[in-house]
């Protein structure tokens, strides 16, 4: 491939569409969602407790197929709110 300054890179790796731009020198993306453990581990609370939290609807989680993830934002949301609160 010929490299030009501010071009998108698309290839087919194996199993997935892959599209890279190259303008982004240190581009990191950030996880949107926690596992279900290091979720439990930030609030505090056993795993099985974590899992419970998810499915009353109490932590902002989603299934995907077999596995449950934290989503990051609103849980950092309401620890922070959490934190205010308790000064």
């Amino acid at each position: 491939m010929t490299s030009w300054k501010g071009e998108i890179y698309i290839w087919f790796s194996a199993f997935s569409l892959v599209a890279v731009d190259k303008t982004k020198k240190h581009h990191k993306e950030e996880a949107q969602t926690l596992s279900i453990e290091h979720a439990a581990r930030l609030i505090g609370v056993s795993r099985s407790t974590a899992y419970r939290l998810v499915r009353d609807g109490e932590l902002p989680g989603i299934r995907v197929g077999r596995r449950v993830l934290v989503l990051k934002k609103p849980l950092m949301e309401m620890l922070q709110a959490e934190e205010d609160t308790s000064c």
